[in-house]
């Protein structure tokens, strides 16, 4: 193997394992204090006893997160150091900011797993919430680096081109890049629905497996199973908007990446959508412009110069297909489950399919537990696609129109350029492998500890020791009780 593929393999690779964690980190804080908030709303132990489990599951996955994005960074000062090279003379502004975000959260997270009794309930809640904006705002400042690394903006970039010289460096002006209009809300969107489709297909999962249940255990995983479900359905709304404003931002800044993503060979006009075996007329164009134009010219390769052709454009395509079929395919699903939930229709295709009680019936609760957790095949899909969509290059530069006619991207930096050629990366990045995998490893362990070590009977009755302390008293919330 050469050290190009190595360098290129580890990247993937660790990003591939980091982002396993970036979902729960982003959601979890929002399912907790939800939870939490309904515990002291409706008086409910089961609620608090979610909140109070998977608090601790949260603090386990952020310390693995943490680890994984140390790995990361080790990597980008060592493999890709001429590429954090660029990224610290024009765009390390984001990267600053995150570190302060970072520890926002580690600060947040820690009080809010101490102030469990010790603080009021409406400040304890709004510290988780905190967290929760914490790790949003990590994920939006990654985001617009990487969005910075589709459309580079913020210095000279004709000058770099022509001299390799950096000039009219202007940092807040590369920390905004356009393309982050489509890529951090698809980004937050995404790491969302995957977080609640997930955490609702493990109460699924339990529902399906677990034999003699009490009526604390049903009651129990009932709640979290449609808090989850009914989280997923709003985040759902917003997925299907960021989906579709994606598309329209790449058709205006990088049409070539569209038409990787999409598989576009031919440039036409009313462009077609195809979908598996099916061919939609005019639906690419249509899709992909505002205000609709389904006689829009979508460009394909054929106006690139075949040098700027990404050479694995079939995975991209092949990825990005499976992430939106899964994405759109659990969207529809969650919305149902929702409405079932809050409904319980009583017609006859309802009933059918399960559908007028679905927290009792198995066809809904198998159908949640694998597109629950289906949407993590789709969230690494949408990953792969992303990255392998914007090869040859590690930077892309400005699109300009050949002597020809065809279009050529000035790229900033190939990824033939960018990576560490020295044979000492490949015990950094062997070492990195073993870590992370060991890192997996043992998190699952954990996580099999978390959930089997202690009954959910034991975690109710001590939530209900607790409700029932506080029954009389004054709630920081104003919450009446019932």
């Amino acid at each position: 193997m050469s050290l190009e593929i190595f360098d290129r393999v580890l990247a993937g690779y660790t990003m591939a394992v980091h982002v396993l964690f970036t979902y729960w980190a982003i959601t979890l804080p929002f399912f907790i204090i939800s939870a939490e908030y309904l515990a002291y709303k409706k008086n409910d132990p089961y609620y608090l006893a979610i909140a109070k489990r998977w608090s601790v599951v949260m603090a386990v996955l952020f310390a693995v997160g943490s680890a994984g994005g140390a790995a990361i960074a080790v990597e980008f000062i060592t493999v890709w150091y001429k590429w954090m090279y660029l990224v610290n003379q024009i765009d390390i502004l984001p990267f600053d900011i995150e570190v302060l975000a970072f520890f926002s959260e580690v600060i947040f997270l820690a009080l809010y797993l101490y102030g469990w009794d010790r603080m009021s309930r409406t400040a304890h809640i709004i510290v988780g919430g905190l967290i929760g904006l914490g790790s949003s705002a990590s994920a939006v400042l990654i985001i617009l680096v990487n969005s910075w690394m589709n459309t580079p903006t913020g210095f000279n970039i004709q000058a770099y081109l022509q001299t390799g010289q950096l000039t009219g460096v202007d940092p807040l002006g590369a920390s905004l890049p356009i393309i982050a209009l489509a890529e951090v809300p698809m980004g937050l969107a995404g790491a969302w629905f995957v977080g609640f489709g997930s955490i609702a297909g493990y109460f699924a999962f339990r529902k399906l497996t677990k034999k003699d249940m009490t009526t604390d255990e049903k009651e129990y995983y009932n709640r979290g199973l449609k808090l989850a479900t009914y989280l997923g359905a709003l985040d759902a709304i917003f997925l299907a908007w960021a989906g579709d404003n994606a598309g329209k931002i790449l058709y205006l800044y990088q049409p070539l990446k569209l038409a990787t993503l999409e598989g576009v060979m031919q440039t036409a006009t009313g462009a077609p959508m195809q979908v598996g075996p099916i061919t939609i007329p005019n639906m690419l164009s249509l899709l992909s412009t505002w205000p609709p134009n389904p006689h829009a010219t979508v460009l394909g390769y054929s106006s690139f110069v075949q040098a700027d052709w990404d050479p694995i454009w079939y995975i991209s395509h092949t990825a990005y297909d499976l992430h939106a079929t899964l994405g759109i395919i659990g969207a529809l699903a969650v919305w149902i489950l929702a409405y079932s939930f809050w409904k319980q229709p009583k017609n006859a295709l309802f009933k059918a399919f399960g559908l007028d009680n679905p927290a009792e019936k198995k066809i809904p609760l198998y159908a949640m537990f694998f597109l629950g957790w289906l949407q993590l095949v789709a969230w690494e899909a949408g990953w792969v696609a992303a990255e392998t969509g914007r090869q040859p290059f590690v930077i892309w530069g400005p699109m300009v129109q050949t002597a020809s006619g065809l279009y050529e991207i000035q790229a900033v930096m190939l990824t033939a350029d960018g990576f560490n050629n020295s044979p000492e990366v490949l015990p950094i990045g062997i070492s990195i492998m073993i870590v992370l995998a060991l890192a997996v490893a043992g998190t699952i362990y954990m996580l099999k500890k978390l959930f089997t070590g202690k009954e959910v009977s034991a975690d109710v009755s001590s939530a209900r020791l607790i409700m029932a302390t506080n029954v009389g008293g004054s709630s920081s919330l104003n919450i009446k009780r019932k």
